[in-house]
């Protein structure tokens, strides 16, 4: 059953949380100022092709990359929660007897950032509703290197999780532009990069 109010919530996506993590504004800028003037790469295409042939594969493959010897793979699963006002689609879903196992295909050699692990949770929380079943744990598999990273999902995990969504919606109603990242490498090759006057 849905939580009262929860109707009158801003709907937000998985990407808007990962996003969050890795600079407060960018979610603020398209839900907030909708700049959808997102331009699509040569390499997110090839990243795109990737993912394809990636579960094109995994479909073959067993379950050793992810220490795992059963479970029934669910891919490009779309999942949305009413109570969190919530969607995205998740790569694939390890669907266990006593746990269900969130995947997230990722087509770079780069370690896993902070932005990401909480990507995991906020689906780890959707999968959940989804597949009625626990979700302690997730993956991320490195499609470059050929190898799955586990990323355990706590309780502080999902707490920063619900925060990070009612720190967008906040935003997003009292049109404030939140504090940039501190990591300013990041804004060198941010798209948004013009809309914020204090990075120049």
């Amino acid at each position: 059953m849905m939580p009262p109010g929860a109707s009158r919530l801003l709907p937000l996506t998985v990407s808007d949380v990962r996003q969050f993590v890795y600079c407060p504004r960018i979610p603020y800028f398209r839900l907030g100022l909708r700049l959808l003037h997102r331009f699509v790469t040569s390499a997110m295409r090839e990243g795109q092709a990737e993912h394809a042939r990636t579960e094109a594969l995994e479909e073959r493959r067993s379950l050793r990359a992810y220490g795992l010897t059963d479970g029934e793979r669910h891919f490009d699963v779309a999942l949305h929660s009413e109570g969190l006002a919530l969607g995205g689609r998740l790569d694939m879903a390890i669907v266990r007897a006593g746990e269900v196992v969130p995947v997230e295909f990722k087509n770079s050699r780069e370690g896993l950032g902070l932005n990401h692990k909480y990507q995991l949770t906020a689906y780890a929380m959707l999968a959940e509703e989804r597949f009625e079943r626990p979700a302690r744990r997730a993956f991320v598999y490195f499609i470059p290197l050929k190898r799955a990273q586990q990323v355990e999902i706590t309780p502080a995990m999902r707490g920063y999780t619900r925060r990070v969504l009612g720190a967008i919606r906040d935003a997003v109603a009292q049109e404030r532009m939140p504090a940039g990242t501190r990591a300013l490498n990041r804004c060198r090759v941010c798209e948004f990069l013009p809309y914020c006057n204090d990075r120049w």
